[in-house]
């Protein structure tokens, strides 16, 4: 019975979720109410929604989540990273996960999310402050846990973790801005040995 449950609120939750996806999508944040989201849901009251989410925000950091770093299969990736112990070690890591964030920063599902978070920051600026911490933020802690695994081996030099971390992230980001977001008809995935070539540049400013 009880599993049953977790399915049924499982499912509901993620009815809700493609639903406020969607509607994000094709009518922004600010124009899309949570009527119009249980509508598309097919849900009728708003008790089921207020039981998996506390407001529109919840949800909309639900959607990103799932479409970053909690969507499915990620976390395991996660966990598979290579534990820093030497250089080579510390340099899979980092262009493991390197790879696996400008995957998931060129998936479909993504850039039209990100162009409607930059279109409508201006009127409601919360909006960047929730993508920043829900996705910015917590790549630049992962990025930044293995710098200091790292270090705790003195395998690399004494450095600002943050500014790597963000040398990196921000070089990932740049990839998907100018061959995606901005590229217009001209528009192309950006190739994973992009990712490496950043790691080899930041694990040359590295080494001790």
């Amino acid at each position: 019975m009880e599993h049953r449950q977790n399915t049924r609120a499982q499912q509901t939750r993620e009815r809700l979720r493609a639903a406020a996806h969607r509607l994000f999508l094709q009518q922004g944040y600010l124009a899309t109410s949570i009527d119009a989201i249980l509508a598309e849901a097919g849900i009728s009251s708003k008790e089921t929604l207020y039981r998996h989410y506390a407001n529109k925000e919840a949800l909309f950091v639900d959607v990103l989540s799932h479409l970053t770093l909690e969507q499915p299969g990620f976390s395991e990736k996660l966990a598979a990273l290579p534990t820093p112990h030497d250089l080579p070690s510390l340099r899979q890591a980092l262009t493991q996960l390197s790879r696996e964030i400008l995957s998931m920063m060129s998936q479909p599902g993504y850039l039209p999310l990100v162009r409607m978070i930059i279109a409508e920051a201006p009127r409601f600026p919360q909006l960047g402050t929730l993508f920043f911490s829900t996705v910015t933020q917590r790549g630049l802690a992962i990025i930044t846990a293995l710098l200091r695994a790292a270090r705790e081996q003195q395998i690399i030099a004494d450095v600002d973790f943050e500014v790597v971390a963000r040398a990196l992230l921000g070089g990932l980001v740049s990839y998907v801005l100018t061959d995606l977001l901005f590229a217009g008809e001209q528009a192309q995935l950006p190739s994973l040995d992009r990712a490496d070539a950043l790691v080899e540049v930041i694990m040359r400013a590295l080494t001790p």
